[in-house]
């Protein structure tokens, strides 16, 4: 057998490492059980880089001393002792990534805004005290319904369902509420739970077309290449301005 022929074989499938190992283990087993070259077997380790020692010692009888495998078993230890330190590090630096995560987040919870009573929505440009609104980090205030507006076109149609669905959830709650003017004491229980119902659609909601202000967002980003006017609808458009 051609041993250095079958090393430049084994190292053809460049972009398949479980095969090139496979087959210098190959050519490993046979250097040391056919030909029983110990010093050849060591040099299959500096020549693939994906053996390791402790791959080839089962190919070794028993009564091959350790003195043959000294200096590669010294190298595996080396390259362990280095690999860990490397992990180490890295834990040290998610440990120091994650402290300042619970910082950041911790100081988030802690950020406020102010609106003047003259601000106005960034949609409609009327007085935005009037009705619900969101206020964002970067500055930019919506009404609640000039938001939705304004994202809804851009959801996927899985989220624009889900949307609707919470809507019409909402909807369907705050009627309850209101048709409760005077709840029993057995009502009470059932009304407080509603409650808590009607956050979590208001959450989830709020999950939907909050999450990022439309104007900086990367629905903003998305919406770079898009055309003013839906291709669909560029005929009545035109046929409009004519």
């Amino acid at each position: 057998v051609d041993v250095d022929l079958a090393k430049s074989c084994a190292d053809l499938p460049e972009d398949d490492e479980e095969l090139r190992k496979k087959l210098w283990l190959k050519i490993a087993r046979h250097v040391v059980q056919e030909e029983k070259d110990v010093k050849k077997a060591m040099n299959c380790l500096s020549s693939c880089n994906l053996l390791k020692i402790e791959d080839i010692l089962p190919f070794f009888p028993d009564f091959v001393t350790i003195d043959h495998f000294k200096e590669a078993i010294c190298n595996s230890l080396e390259e362990y002792n280095q690999h860990i330190e490397e992990l180490k590090q890295e834990m040290e630096e998610a440990t120091e990534s994650a402290k300042r995560i619970r910082e950041d987040i911790q100081e988030m919870r802690n950020k406020y805004g102010v609106v003047e009573s003259q601000e106005k929505c960034a949609t409609c440009d009327f007085p935005l005290l009037n009705r619900p609104f969101y206020l964002f980090l970067c500055g930019h205030m919506f009404h609640y319904d000039c938001l939705l507006q304004e994202v809804t076109p851009h959801l996927s149609a899985y989220k624009q369902n889900k949307l609707e669905e919470l809507q019409k959830k909402l909807a369907a709650t705050t009627q309850t509420t209101k048709s409760r003017h005077r709840p029993r004491e057995e009502d009470t229980v059932s009304l407080g739970k509603g409650q808590g119902s009607r956050e979590q659609i208001k959450s989830d909601i709020d999950d939907i077309i909050a999450c990022e202000c439309v104007y900086c967002g990367e629905l903003m980003i998305k919406s770079i290449d898009k055309p003013f006017i839906d291709p669909q609808k560029f005929d009545q458009e035109m046929s409009s301005w004519l």
